[in-house]
């Protein structure tokens, strides 16, 4: 069909290029306001104060080995001075114990010392009837004198001559044999008194007035209880940490409390316990102290570097040894230990770092080198006071 210009409006050919104009603009338009939008928004984010910076995604093996780690508590404990002391069972011993006996028989005449009274070095303790031994001895005392008299004049006419040296030696021998008769009349005089050997107390006194002593039979017991000992018997694993002059301090059942020094300790021990004899010696000036009493000793032994740790820590290592887990660095380590003392407060034990983490929960589910995660728990004061090996 022709196309015929007079037939058409003119403003309807006019208007429809309009219109399309029109329509693509306002498309235009809205893309620019959505463009403008999406880029305020990203702007905002940007220039927000408050916006966090993004974490960078961490490696999916590294969190689950983080996450498989086995967490334990530990306690930062330090090493410091211990006075370390032997706690041991004792008794009481007097230094000098003494039975005296009679040396010659006879009828007791007099018991000078009453039992229990303090005697003195030399003191008669029980007098036994002279008998025949005065005149015995008052015999002797003559002839002595009588041979002394035949000596002299022998030495005198040996001097001008008259005898010979023969004469002379018989004399001599005379004389000496006499001389020799007194000195045993004498000791067996000496005998009837029966005296103390040194100063102490008449502990028993067997024996009255009027019975018969035979020889060896006793006639009293004389202690010295000053200085006083302390007998204990110490095991052969402390016995290396004692020596001669050590210094101690001994409660007695009796109540005194008593301090003194080691001044003797066994070379061998007793077979049966394995423990050798050690002396304590204090001063018992006035004699109040008593033999046979028990005592606890408390012996000082120096001073070492150890560390108080909790009981419950203590397990045994592979080899059987007494041992402690530790965290070094973050590994686990077993720790060979030695327990010196032990009380309430735990135990005190030598072999451990100046400073340790020691693990005091989740160490049993530990092995020696393995990773661990650790929580370290503060440390309670835990005194060392009245610590004791036992």
């Amino acid at each position: 069909m022709a196309f015929d210009p007079e037939n058409h409006d003119t403003q309807d050919i006019v208007e429809r290029p309009a219109k399309r104009r029109f329509g693509v603009s306002r498309a235009i338009l809205t893309s620019f306001v959505v463009i403008l939008g999406i880029f305020a928004w990203l702007m905002s984010g940007i220039m927000s104060e408050k916006s966090e910076p993004l974490e960078m995604a961490k490696p999916l093996f590294d969190v689950n080995a983080k996450t498989s780690l086995f967490k334990v508590v530990v306690q930062d404990l330090k090493a410091e001075p211990f006075v370390n002391k032997i706690k041991l069972q004792a008794r009481t011993e007097a230094d000098k114990i003494v039975t005296i006996s009679a040396e010659t028989g006879g009828t007791i005449t007099g018991l000078p010392v009453e039992k229990g009274s303090f005697v003195q070095k030399g003191q008669t303790v029980c007098q036994i009837d002279f008998g025949a031994r005065q005149a015995q001895l008052d015999q002797s005392r003559a002839l002595r004198d009588a041979r002394k008299i035949d000596y002299d004049a022998a030495v005198k006419l040996n001097k001008q001559g008259h005898t010979s040296k023969s004469q002379l030696a018989s004399a001599r021998a005379s004389y000496d044999a006499a001389v020799a008769s007194v000195k045993g009349a004498l000791v067996e005089y000496n005998r009837t008194k029966i005296k103390a050997p040194f100063g102490g107390i008449l502990d028993t006194q067997p024996v009255e007035i009027g019975h018969f002593m035979s020889i060896g039979q006793p006639c009293g017991t004389i202690i010295d209880k000053d200085p006083l000992l302390i007998v204990a018997h110490i095991a052969e694993n402390h016995v290396k940490h004692v020596d001669i002059g050590a210094r101690g301090t001994a409660k007695l059942a009796t109540g005194e409390t008593v301090s003194g020094f080691v001044r003797y300790i066994a070379e061998t021990p007793n077979m049966s316990t394995r423990t050798f004899r050690m002396e304590l010696e204090v001063p018992n000036k006035d004699l109040k102290l008593r033999d046979g009493v028990s005592a606890e000793l408390q012996l000082n032994t120096g001073s070492v570097l150890a560390t108080r740790i909790p009981q419950s820590v203590l397990t045994l290592g592979d080899s059987g040894q007494l041992s402690v887990r530790v965290v070094d660095g973050n590994r686990v380590a077993i720790r060979p230990v030695q327990v010196i003392a032990d009380d309430r407060g735990g135990a005190v034990v030598v072999g451990l770092a100046a400073s340790e983490k020691v693990i005091v929960r989740g160490g049993e589910y530990t092995r020696d080198g393995r990773e661990v995660d650790f929580e370290i728990e503060p440390v309670t004061a835990m005194s060392q006071n009245g610590a004791q090996i036992r």
